[in-house]
């Protein structure tokens, strides 16, 4: 196993484009996408379920292991986040590498 950190952002789905083509740009070595994240924070219920998507998160999660690149993703993400709300945690992880 090799020490890495794990970003993981909640944003609106409908802004998923913007968020993955941002990711790219600030050189994520990639991502996983979950669509339809429900869940209730300070802009309320978000519904898994919701037929309109409008009341609909996603959550990206990004396994890197390189401290500078994962600064990058969190000030590189921070505008887009304070804008449409969201959030973006970095924790400790081991990958498990094959």
């Amino acid at each position: 196993m090799k020490a890495c950190k794990r970003v993981e952002i909640v944003i609106e789905e409908a802004l998923s484009g913007r968020m993955a083509g941002r990711l790219d740009e600030l050189g994520a070595p990639g991502y996983t996408l979950i669509p339809r994240a429900s869940g209730r924070g300070d802009r309320g219920l978000r519904r898994g379920d919701d037929p309109t998507g409008t009341l609909t998160n996603c959550v990206f999660i990004i396994a890197c292991d390189d401290d500078e690149t994962v600064q990058r993703i969190v000030d590189g993400v921070r505008t887009l986040l304070s804008r449409s709300g969201g959030i973006c945690l970095v924790s400790d992880a081991l990958w498990v590498r094959h």
